[in-house]
């Protein structure tokens, strides 16, 4: 009789996808199989997402042979090679094998599977792409986002407004000749050494929400190193993003006990809230 209140998580190499030939060997790409109370999906595996800074265990591995560094760093496998990453242990391949296993059963379990009768794996892949994304990243392209909105919204208000020609041209210049597929973080550090004023002034004129957000993601942004230190995913051979699943479970925590040091109680609740939704919306979004 099926357990109802199991999880399965396991990897398999999907055998129907076409493979790629070396030293006539087929390789096959890594896929996830799940298994939730009757419910099934397959995905594909992501820990080639996270092998880049692994590089040089992979060319170890592989004894810098190029062709099979490729194979490996795409997310392809053997049979038997996938039995001896299990067998011997094989860092980095063995630990990031486990390490995404849990991290998906961890995003299971944060959907209450067994209670919550609209749960389903119908799109999970899309779930796990969103929890194990950067945060950083998401944070900083969805404030990027509302910052040019706004800044699109005051251009539109101040383009025929004599007493605002300064206003004006800043934002222009902020809208046409700013490289906007660089980080808003880039954008805002270098602006505020060469243009303090000038960004000052703009940002009076944006919405209490966005000066909020865009004050709370820099000071969460002093803190990144630090995370990524205390996290110590690299050297466990770990997914190495900080993820959704550990701003809920850690990263909240952490910025809340440093920035009620750095701002109080109240402006660090206003700051934590400001990147909860933001980090809510797009889990919701997925």
């Amino acid at each position: 009789m099926m357990d109802r209140r199991k999880i399965t998580v396991k990897h398999y190499l999907n055998k129907r996808a076409k493979p790629r030939v070396y030293n006539k060997e087929k390789y096959y790409p890594l896929y996830i199989q799940i298994i939730v109370s009757g419910k099934k999906a397959q995905i594909k595996s992501k820990i080639n997402e996270h092998l880049k800074i692994y590089r040089s265990d992979i060319e170890r591995i592989t004894q810098q042979n190029e062709e099979l560094n490729e194979l490996l760093l795409a997310g392809f496998f053997t049979d038997s090679l996938m039995k001896s990453i299990v067998k011997n242990k094989t860092f980095p391949l063995f630990h990031l094998l486990n390490d995404e296993v849990q991290v998906i059963i961890r995003i299971i379990k944060f959907n209450n599977p067994f209670d919550n009768k609209e749960f389903t794996l119908s799109n999970f892949s899309d779930q796990y792409r969103v929890h194990t994304t950067e945060i950083t990243w998401i944070l900083d392209n969805r404030i990027k986002e509302r910052y040019l909105k706004e800044l699109k919204s005051i251009f539109l208000k101040t383009i025929d407004e004599e007493e605002n020609r300064d206003i004006f041209r800043v934002v222009n210049y902020f809208i046409h000749f700013i490289n906007w597929s660089n980080s808003f973080t880039n954008f805002y550090e270098s602006t505020f050494e060469v243009m303090p004023s000038e960004l000052k002034s703009v940002e009076n004129l944006l919405s209490h929400d966005l000066r909020t957000t865009i004050k709370a993601f820099m000071a969460y942004h002093t803190k990144v190193n630090i995370l990524k230190r205390f996290f110590e995913k690299r050297e466990k051979g770990k997914i190495s993003t900080l993820s959704y699943l550990d701003w809920e479970v850690e990263i909240k925590a952490f910025l809340q006990k440093e920035f009620d040091e750095l701002f109080g109680e109240q402006k660090t609740l206003e700051y934590i809230i400001s990147l909860d939704n933001i980090l809510r919306e797009e889990v919701k979004m997925a």
